[in-house]
């Protein structure tokens, strides 16, 4: 097979593509222009360059004419075409055809040219249908390629599950560094998680509420030479503590006068009932060149008792917090707080941490509130490490099924030995786990592979009974790989929400939340 771009003279000499001419030729150049070009081309090989083809030389009779003057002019030609008819017309008369002409193949008159980045090769002339065939069918098999190994796929199915368990005596110290699934003992890390409550009290003080304000008469003298007016809301102050009173409504002070306004007090109460000759001064400092005083008292301030915060109340408050710091409700939460592990509450401490009482002591409130922080903490397994445990311990009961990531849980029998100095824990665990029988990952990638997301949700329910499962696509893909390295399958069970509580010392009620983190040192989870 010759290179690309290479001709062979009659004396059998290959000739490269730098000895041949390129002429270049619009869509409606007629046959006899073109031929008249190709005899002034300067070489013998003559490539025809038509981009956007020619209506003449699409005609067989067109394309004829122009090879037999090629020939009688002792000349060969090509043609380089983006036209589907040109090329289809010049391959049917043999003529080598390329897209552009530095990818002429001069050997390959009439056939179809597979390029290939630089290389390229010619198809067999075995006829025009028969080219396009086999060109469909190596198309096809690269779709298909395309669409049974490109794309990727996410199954988490939620098959029916059974719980297993088994009792086991486990040791477990801070000291450990790795599992001994012989003698099951194993690392523990220290654990802690924060509940925060809200406590409330009822109050049992009492302080007078102001509900009307007090009323007086005031004279505002002037001494200047211009009368002056005095706004409405214009603020005076009386007594040694300013309290303050309104002006009810503008008026206006005669030059060298006097006028008398009604004023109300700002702030609801006995409070106001001042006496007479102490409402003499002014708020803004442009109206203190005026003279101010009340001939009368003033009067119709009223309060009344409400309920308060007492001292006492936010003492009690204190005292039923402190209960909480050795509440072995409270305790339990760290187990709430860190399902997956394996939580010692032989080694469970509390830290109480109190905010501040609100409202403060005094303030009209019906209610009082104080903040509570406990934060817990506790050795216990980690999940990886209990993990481990469970399914070595219960593989024997795996039988045609696999367990369930995340559902394996372990719980104190009650029966517990804690060496504080080392700390070391022996105690009797109960572990156990969701067991999906009959079903593994591997299985479910078997049924899936190569279906819609429809039909293998519809195979998962016949098959295995998985009634909820969670099929995801490639953003492109019509339907899941064939190869089952491409899907991705996790096993899942749904749980069921449910809403936080905490038992409280008698007396307070809460609003709890709780946060779980490692603590210090623990390691990751």
């Amino acid at each position: 097979m010759e290179e690309p771009g290479s001709l062979s003279g009659d004396d059998g000499e290959a000739v490269r593509e730098d000895v041949a001419s390129v002429v270049l030729v619009d869509r409606a150049e007629d046959v006899a222009a073109v031929c008249g070009r190709v005899d002034a081309a300067p070489t013998w090989a003559v490539v025809i360059h038509a981009p956007e083809g020619n209506r003449p030389l699409g005609t067989e009779l067109g394309m004829r004419r122009l090879i037999h003057h090629a020939q009688d002019a002792g000349k060969v030609i090509a043609i380089a075409t983006r036209s589907g008819a040109l090329a289809s017309r010049a391959r049917e008369l043999g003529v080598p055809v390329a897209r552009k002409p530095q990818h002429v193949r001069w050997d390959a008159g009439g056939k179809h040219v597979i390029r290939a980045g630089k290389l390229s090769f010619a198809a067999p002339s075995v006829g025009r249908y028969v080219q396009v065939a086999v060109i469909a069918a190596v198309a096809f098999i690269a779709l298909f390629l395309v669409l049974a190994m490109a794309p990727s796929a996410t199954v988490t199915a939620y098959p029916p599950t059974e719980t297993v368990s088994e009792v086991i005596t486990i040791t477990a110290s801070e000291s450990r560094t790795e599992v001994d699934l012989k003698t099951l003992e194993a690392p523990a890390s220290r654990v802690s998680a924060e509940r925060k409550f809200t406590l409330a009290a009822k109050t049992t003080g009492s302080t007078q509420v102001g509900t009307v304000p007090a009323k007086a008469r005031v004279t505002i003298t002037n001494s200047t030479q211009a009368a002056v007016a005095v706004a409405q809301g214009s603020v005076v102050l009386a007594g040694p503590e300013f309290f303050p009173f309104v002006v009810d409504e503008t008026v206006t002070v005669p030059a060298g006068g006097a006028v008398e306004a009604s004023v109300t007090a700002r702030r609801p109460g006995v409070a106001g009932n001042v006496p007479a000759g102490t409402i003499n001064g002014w708020e803004a400092e442009r109206l203190r060149f005026l003279g101010l005083t009340n001939a009368a008292a003033a009067a119709g301030g009223l309060s009344e008792p409400r309920p308060a915060v007492d001292p006492r109340d936010v003492a009690g408050l204190n005292e039923l917090a402190k209960s909480l710091e050795g509440s072995e409700a409270v305790k339990q939460s760290l187990v709430e707080a860190r399902p997956r592990d394996a939580v010692f509450m032989g080694t469970a401490t509390s830290l109480l941490e109190l905010g501040s009482a609100h409202p403060a002591v005094g303030t009209p409130a019906d209610v009082v509130f104080l903040e509570v922080t406990v934060t817990l903490s506790a050795l216990a397994l980690l999940e990886g490490t209990l993990d481990q445990l469970a399914r070595h311990v219960l593989s024997g009961r795996a039988v045609e099924g696999e367990f369930v990531p995340g559902t394996v849980r372990a719980i104190e029998t009650g029966a517990r030995q804690l060496d504080v100095d080392t700390a070391t824990v022996k105690t009797e665990l109960r572990v156990q786990g969701e067991l999906a029988r009959g079903v593994t990952k591997d299985a479910i990638r078997d049924a899936v592979k190569w279906k819609e997301k429809d039909a293998a949700r519809s195979t998962l329910s016949g098959r295995y009974g998985i009634q909820d499962a969670d099929v995801r696509l490639s953003g492109w893909a019509p339907r899941l790989p064939l190869f089952g390295f491409r899907i991705d399958v996790t096993l899942a069970v749904r749980e069921a929400s449910t809403t936080a509580g905490s038992v409280l010392p008698h007396g307070a009620s809460t609003i709890p939340t709780a946060t779980a983190t490692p603590a210090a040192g623990a390691g990751p989870r």
